[in-house]
């Protein structure tokens, strides 16, 4: 009887150790589940919020460029309304507007035009530059640079 009273508990204290870890794991189950859902759900919040941020901060960047692109072509508008209406309501030649030049000539310096005195002055500077470049070559050929670390 000793020994079937042995057997018997150490059967049911066997079933009862196996059991209790399985009710007690479901309910760590249920924590670690839980703990990830919370992560889960704190991470797509930020997501959701920085997200929004950023979208927010485009459309205000976005409406701010339009604002100015608006206001510039708004500006542009009145500028040409304003010169038309200066233009339109000039009395002295019937409300039309006419240029007189009153340099009919080309210009001169020595009976020379601009665009020969610029095609001399550039003439001059390669000039200029190219007996710098002679100087400096003549230099280096006749000077000897090179030093020796022993004399020191």
């Amino acid at each position: 009887m000793k020994k079937r009273f042995l057997i018997v508990s150490i059967i049911a204290i066997l079933l009862i150790s196996i059991s209790i870890p399985v009710f007690a794991m479901d309910n760590v189950a249920n924590g670690v589940r839980n703990m990830v859902g919370g992560a889960e759900n704190m991470l797509e919040d930020a997501g959701n919020t920085i997200s929004g941020g950023i979208k927010n901060g485009i459309n205000t960047v976005g409406q701010g460029t339009q604002n100015v692109v608006s206001d510039v072509k708004n500006g542009m508008n009145n500028t040409e309304n304003s010169m038309a209406g200066g233009i339109a309501t000039d009395n002295n030649n019937g409300g039309g507007y006419t240029a007189t030049r009153t340099a009919t000539d080309d210009v001169t310096v020595a009976g020379m035009s601009t665009n020969t005195w610029t095609w001399i002055i550039i003439g001059i500077t390669a000039l200029a530059i190219g007996i710098l470049i002679w100087a400096y070559i003549k230099q280096r050929n006749t000077n000897d640079l090179y030093i020796d670390s022993d004399d020191e």
